[in-house]
């Protein structure tokens, strides 16, 4: 459903990220130990910032999944960062482009 909203709408539209923070929450937010943020309860309670949380909470433990499954390990993080730098400032150059 995310998919196919990002068509629709920007992929940081505040409907794409509430819905990847649904997904957050309905799915991996269930599993024991749960994942605790600390900070000011003023921004704290806002819905809109505690979809981005949780939306970002999935892009990091998708990207996990996704580097271990590639062969990655801590290892090779620590020692291809610069390498992987390089390569990420290439990708953003080529989004700013389009």
């Amino acid at each position: 459903m995310a998919q196919s909203q990002a068509k629709h709408f920007d992929v940081l539209h505040e409907n794409v990220i509430a819905n990847l923070a649904d997904i957050y929450h309905s799915t991996i937010s269930t599993i024991p130990p749960r994942i605790m943020v600390n900070g000011d309860q003023t921004y704290l309670s806002s819905t809109e910032n505690i979809n981005k949380i949780r939306a970002l909470l999935l892009a990091g433990i998708r990207s996990a999944m996704l580097w271990k499954q590639c062969g990655g390990s801590r290892w090779r993080f620590l020692f291809f960062r610069r390498k992987m730098q390089t390569e990420i400032e290439f990708l953003l150059a080529e989004l700013n482009k389009a």
